[in-house]
């Protein structure tokens, strides 16, 4: 029973992730910074360059340009969980519905429709958990937090740390990438 069940937790790993594998698209992140002098500012983070970080926000205010000597901490959080919500509710799906084929398996009920209703009605509910648990797993595993060292470079430090994660780094990068004509 346990090898049919990792077998059909492997399948709905490899589905899930051949259906996100071939995605070349900027992954937007969300951050959070707080300055020296109390501020603090939150929205998509657009561009890093040598002194500033700029922030744009989802709503029409203008972005806010912050001097990078003066972060004390930026918290960066992928803005789509898209990917991990689904992931979640396929594998959660899987699960449910064999465990519950294997339960029905043992104590048939007594006609088919009642067996198809109640296999989907569990492997709904375990799509359900399995969407919940993603992104709750998704909340918990991608914050980062970015703090400057206390020496003369720090800038130069957060600058590094925060440039692949700018909207701006990533355009450039996938604009680099060679393209397929077929």
């Amino acid at each position: 029973m346990f090898r049919c069940l990792w077998l059909t937790l492997l399948i709905g790993c490899f589905l899930t992730d051949t259906l996100w594998a071939q995605q070349p698209a900027i992954a937007g992140y969300h951050v959070n910074v707080k300055t020296r002098s109390g501020n603090h500012f939150s929205g998509l983070l657009q561009e890093v360059t040598r002194s500033y970080l700029y922030i744009g926000n989802d709503h029409d205010e203008p972005e806010s340009r912050i001097p990078l000597d003066d972060v004390l901490k930026v918290v960066i959080r992928r803005q789509n969980k898209k990917n991990a919500v689904i992931s979640g509710a396929v594998v959660g799906g899987f699960i449910l519905g064999f465990i519950t084929n294997q339960s029905l398996q043992r104590v048939p009920p007594r006609s088919l429709s009642t067996y198809g209703l109640i296999l989907t009605f569990a492997a709904a509910g375990g799509a359900a958990g399995g969407a919940l648990a993603g992104s709750t797993i998704h909340n918990v595993t991608t914050g980062r937090t970015i703090r400057p060292p206390n020496n003369e470079n720090a800038s130069l430090s957060l600058f590094r740390q925060l440039e692949p994660f700018s909207a701006h780094y990533q355009q450039d990068f996938i604009n680099r990438l060679p393209k397929n004509n077929p």
